[in-house]
Parts: C-alpha cells; sequence; structure tokens
C-alpha cells in the first residue's frame, strides 16, 4: 500500500514547525511579562540560528523569500499548492496576524544573524533612516517578482505554441534565471556553499547590518513586507502611553531599532516594522512602554 502523500497538516505538525511555534510562544510570554533584555535577546537569537540557520539541526532553513515566491510560483504553473511551502508560509504569517513580526523577530535564522551583528559597537550606525524609501523598495521588488512571473510565464507560453510543445510546468526554470530576488536573497548564504559570491554577500550583510537595523528585512524581504501590513491588524504590540511619556528619549538611545521614536511622537501612519523584539519595554523611567493588546491609561 503507498503511503498518502504529506498534507499541509503534515508539515504543520513535523518538528521543524513546531519549534518555530515555541521559538514565538516564548517570545510572546517574554513581551507581555516584561521579561526581555539584551541578554535574553542575545540568547534567544542565538538558539535561532543555531537551530535554523546552520542547515544541521534542522535542513531546509525557513525562508521567507522561498516560502513568498515559490509557494505562488508552483501554484500557478503546475496548478497546486505545494504543502510544504504553504505550511512555511502560514508559520510566519498567521501569528503576525495576533503579535506583530513575532517570526521575523523571534525566529528567522537570517533576522537573527542582522540582530546579532547590529549588537555589536559600532561607530557609524544609521538608527533613524529614511523608512518610506526602504518600504517602497520592498514593495517595488514585490511588485517586480509578480510583474517578472507574469512576462516570462507568457513568453514561455508563446515559445511552447511556436514549437508545439506544452512547456507551462518549465516556467518556474525560466523565472528562477530572472527572478528579482535571486541576486539578493541574502537567505542563500545559510546554505554555506562558500565561493567569491558568499564572501562577497556575506561582507555586504554584516557591513550594512552593523550600520543598519535588520537592512534586509526593512528593504528586500518579501515576508518584511506583508508583515507590515499586517501590523496594522495585530493586537498584540508594543504600545506608548503618550501622557506619561515626557520625551526623554531614552528608548529610543537603548532600543536597536528605529520604531520607538515615531512611536513616542504619536506617529500613527508609515510607521517601521516593529518586530517585536521588547528591548525598549523597560527603558522607560516613566513606564510609559508596554506589551500588550490594550492600551493602560
Amino acid at each position: 500500500m503507498e503511503n498518502a502523500p504529506a498534507t499541509v497538516w503534515d508539515f504543520l505538525l513535523n518538528a521543524k514547525h513546531l519549534v518555530i511555534l515555541a521559538f514565538m510562544l516564548v517570545g510572546v510570554v517574554l513581551l507581555f511579562i516584561r521579561g526581555v533584555n539584551r541578554w535574553v535577546r542575545i540568547g534567544v537569537l542565538g538558539a535561532a540560528f543555531l537551530l535554523y540557520g546552520l542547515d544541521f539541526v534542522f535542513p531546509l532553513h525557513p525562508s521567507p523569500v522561498c516560502a513568498t515566491t515559490k509557494l505562488f510560483m508552483f501554484n500557478i504553473t503546475m496548478g497546486k499548492v505545494f504543502p510544504a511551502f504553504l505550511a512555511l508560509f502560514l508559520v510566519m504569517m498567521v501569528p503576525s496576524l495576533f503579535g506583530r513580526k513575532l517570526f521575523c523577530g523571534w525566529v528567522c535564522p537570517l533576522g537573527a544573524v542582522q540582530d546579532l551583528i547590529n549588537k555589536i559597537p559600532f561607530r557609524w550606525r544609521w538608527k533613524q533612516f529614511n523608512f518610506p524609501v526602504f518600504n517602497g523598495i520592498r514593495f517595488a521588488l514585490l511588485g517586480l517578482f509578480f510583474l517578472t512571473f507574469y512576462a516570462i510565464m507568457r513568453h514561455v507560453s508563446w515559445l511552447g505554441e511556436s514549437v508545439e510543445a506544452d512547456l507551462s510546468n518549465q516556467t518556474w526554470v525560466a523565472y528562477q534565471a530572472y527572478s528579482v530576488y535571486e541576486p539578493i536573497n541574502f537567505f542563500e548564504l545559510l546554505h554555506w556553499n562558500i565561493d567569491w559570491i558568499w564572501i562577497v554577500m556575506m561582507a555586504v550583510l554584516v557591513i550594512a547590518s552593523l550600520m543598519l537595523y535588520r537592512p534586509f528585512c526593512y528593504a528586500i524581504c518579501p515576508v518584511g513586507a506583508l508583515t507590515w501590513l499586517l501590523e496594522r491588524v495585530a493586537p498584540a504590540r508594543v504600545r506608548v502611553n503618550i501622557d506619561k511619556c515626557n520625551e526623554c528619549g531614552v528608548c529610543a538611545i537603548k532600543s536597536p531599532c528605529p520604531t520607538i521614536r515615531p512611536l513616542f511622537e504619536g506617529k500613527r501612519s508609515n510607521l517601521p516594522d516593529c518586530t517585536s523584539c521588547g528591548e525598549c519595554l523597560n527603558t522607560c523611567p516613566k513606564d510609559a512602554i508596554h506589551f500588550g493588546v490594550r492600551e493602560r491609561v
């Protein structure tokens, strides 16, 4: 008797994805009890990188680029959803409906690498960068991904008609050569195929991460773009009580991200991504910052 094909539930309930969910659950608990500090973050990020970034404990790291692009690509070209990619996409996206960017902030191995590098003392750090520009690039790449794919699919279809052959299932092969993400997919570094391209890309990632907080996440990552949209509906988030805040700026100085300053300035639109790292929670001398589902009076 042949084994039944694996379903989405089979992938969701395997050890790899259950541990991902466990990391996010630990993160949520720590955020609610204010149990986050610099060393807790280093420990959790280090563990996430060891488990998912070294391609050893859990091979085939959870890549947001693959989860987004290949889920779409195979569905369109082959007319079916691959359970492995759908399960990974759901694991990344669904928790973000509850808490802002829980996968990005607590599990993502490339995010962990960037975050850990950013914690190294560095003189020329650029924390308050122009987020709308970065976000515009990120969404432009996502849009180009779809446009490029459909353009290639149309041309492959035309070629198939010209030679009287069905080439539709090979669209993804052609797409791989023209994907806008292919040359800038830094998740490929986590396969550890070290050559001169790997060395150059790693050097770029390290330098950029020293200067900026999570540059790949803010400027390239497709899941980063999609979960930024979900931040508007996620009820569990970092919240600032403006009435208690005296604008001393201590939280902005001690936090690694560019998000907390616009929050205490009262801005509500076009905010930089909040990865729910929680490092701002215990920095306020007026206790004006908390993580929760509602505002505190």
